[in-house]
């Protein structure tokens, strides 16, 4: 059973990894490409954000074809749309172009997140969810931390355009990797064997005959629509709407906000910079997923990490140019601990609240509360920047977006709103 913490869930970071590097890198091409194309920064947010509109038209898509047992061939399939799109940003040449270019994007890789729900949930059982969920999304920090070295490395050695057609060429090699790997549950992989299947299978069994989860599988219109409303999954949509804002938002910008507070620095040494708080924020992320896991109340493990992010938000809005560029990027780690480290934990609240078979078109659909929010982030910070002379009135936009959130989870995961998802789990 040990063979599925380390060649699953590392292949399924990895491929993420590679798509919120195409997806982000954008943040790096920013202070060039902006001035050489003629673009404002509220042009450039936008053109940042409307990625998540096309990736919102494929979620739900996704996720009914991974219910259905076709994950493993809907990932290769985007991975190789989304490689040629991503080196297609690489010769856009004017605002249209760009927002054309990063919303076929988002609408190849939408398909992937429910998918990666989907099969967490048929290889790892409740207790164990988590801290899954917490190895293959360290993609999130590891991708921030490492996109910032890796493009001001590019950048070094070639222009914008040379940052988004060498990033694009990764998803087409790593496709191979995700074929040869992958499968949508433990019955279908080839690297298990006979022995370990069984002992694996047998384990799930136990663990959903002993939490008293579902095991209906079928996936139908009536299934769905009880699930949607859920006062629990109701709550999870705005949770991921705020979240996002925040989380995108601090992510697309965050290069940008420490150009700022120390404009001499030059694309190498802002690469590393940039990538400090999310280097940090992999600590935050492994231990509260693993905390959650143990205590099996996640509650509070998502809810004080979202207040005390928004709270050195705030701060760094508050004291926005009086402080040292040390406290600046403190109060930026501090905030990144918060805004990566909840994510296992949410969407480990979230898919426990869903039966077994409508995982992935539920959760798809209810994250398209999150696209809504990661398209409005990137644009939403760019025109508070644009009509502000510092981006002090951003970060008390996203500081006010996870104080929302805080609130929605704490809902969303009270008593009440857990034994109402569950009747409704267990009438379906």
């Amino acid at each position: 059973m040990l063979r599925r913490w380390i060649i699953l869930l590392p292949i399924m970071m990895v491929t993420f990894l590679i798509a919120f590097l195409d997806r982000t890198n954008i943040s790096f091409a920013i202070p060039t490409m902006g001035p050489e194309l003629g673009l404002t920064a509220s042009v450039l947010g936008f053109s940042s954000g409307v990625l998540f509109l096309g990736y919102a038209i494929t979620q739900a898509a996704g996720g009914w074809l991974a219910d259905r047992g076709h994950a493993r061939s809907l990932v290769a399939v985007l991975m190789v749309a989304w490689g040629i799109v991503a080196i297609a940003q690489g010769f856009v040449t004017n605002a249209t172009q760009l927002v054309v270019v990063r919303f076929l994007l988002g609408l190849a890789e939408g398909g992937i997140f429910p998918t990666f729900l989907v099969i967490v949930r048929a290889w790892f059982n409740e207790r164990e969810r988590a801290r899954a969920n917490g190895i293959w999304q360290l993609c999130y920090p590891i991708s921030a931390a490492v996109s910032g070295p890796m493009a001001g490395l590019i950048l070094q050695h070639g222009t914008w355009k040379t940052l988004f057609i060498v990033e694009g060429i990764l998803p087409l090699v790593w496709a191979v990797v995700w074929l040869w790997g992958m499968a949508e549950k433990p019955s279908a992989a080839k690297w298990l064997s006979d022995q370990d299947r069984a002992a694996l299978l047998k384990h799930l069994a136990a663990s959903d005959s002993a939490s008293g989860a579902a095991i209906r599988q079928e996936t139908t219109r009536e299934v769905v629509f009880e699930q949607l409303r859920s006062p629990a999954v109701i709550l999870i949509f705005f949770v991921l709407l705020f979240w996002n804002i925040g989380f995108l938002g601090f992510v697309i910008w965050l290069p940008s906000v420490i150009k700022q507070y120390a404009s001499s620095l030059d694309s190498v040494a802002l690469g590393w910079y940039s990538s400090l708080p999310f280097t940090v924020s992999v600590i935050s992320l492994v231990v509260l997923s693993n905390l959650a896991d143990r205590a099996m109340s996640r509650r509070g493990y998502a809810v004080w990490p979202l207040v005390v992010s928004a709270l050195a938000l705030i701060v760094g809005a508050a004291t926005y140019g009086n402080v040292s560029f040390g406290i600046a990027m403190l109060l930026l780690t501090i905030a990144a601990c918060g805004i990566y480290g909840v994510y296992p934990v949410v969407w480990s609240i979230a898919t426990d609240a869903v039966p077994p078979g409508v995982t992935g078109i539920v959760m798809g659909i209810v994250n398209i509360g999150g696209v809504i929010g990661a398209f409005a982030g990137p644009y939403l910070v760019g025109y508070a920047r644009s009509v502000s002379p510092s981006f002090a009135s951003g970060l008390v936009l996203m500081g006010v977006c996870l104080v929302v959130a805080a609130v929605c989870t704490w809902f969303a995961s009270a008593p009440d709103s857990l034994r109402q998802a569950n009747a409704v789990r267990h009438s379906a």
